[in-house]
């Protein structure tokens, strides 16, 4: 559409991204590990990527939506820094993420055997305003629970202690961290 000069808008793009989390790709039909497989969570991550730079049609801009597909597809393709990434890029853009958005980031990083990243995930949840628990003497245990583990780490009270280093980071057209070569590749 862009190369024929016609302009989609972000309803078009959230369509392909939901199409491209929703579908299976074509070694999945022939495998039973559909996860190991499916690599569409890529694709749509490169849509998102055309979305985001100075390519995309004027007025496109990711809206609360897009961040709903994508952080749910990453997260359920056991990508948890990408739907973290895009966790506080949705911040950035000024839209508050739902709870459920931040429970899926962190079951995919206890899935992937990552709990200090849940933890210091569960942790940043507290920052936006959300409690995990109803009960306010649960929440303060959780609060010192992750100090006492942040202490064991090291005594840093940085992300980093929490093994934050290899994050993410999604910037308009730059993309930040780990995830540059994957991302360079993603060209549509």
């Amino acid at each position: 559409m862009i190369s024929d000069n016609l302009a989609p808008n972000t309803a078009t793009f959230n369509t392909v991204m939901s199409a491209l989390s929703e579908g299976k790709s074509s070694s999945d039909l022939n495998t039973s590990n559909n996860n190991a497989n499916n690599k569409l969570w890529e694709k749509a991550l490169s849509v998102y990527k055309v979305m985001k730079s100075k390519h995309a049609p004027p007025g496109v801009r990711p809206n609360r939506q897009t961040y709903n597909i994508l952080i749910r597809t990453l997260a359920s393709n056991l990508q948890p820094g990408y739907a973290e990434s895009l966790l506080n890029a949705m911040c950035k853009d000024g839209f508050v993420p739902d709870v459920d958005l931040y429970t899926l980031t962190v079951r995919s990083y206890e899935k992937c055997g990552n709990p200090m990243k849940a933890l210091s995930l569960m942790e940043s949840m507290r920052e936006v305003g959300y409690d995990f628990y109803g009960n306010k003497v649960l929440d303060e245990a959780f609060k010192s629970g992750v100090k006492i583990l942040n202490r064991m780490a090291g005594g840093r009270d940085s992300p980093s202690s929490f093994g934050m280093s290899d994050e993410i980071y999604f910037d308009d057209d730059e993309y930040y961290g780990d995830g540059d070569q994957l991302l360079d590749s993603l060209k549509c």
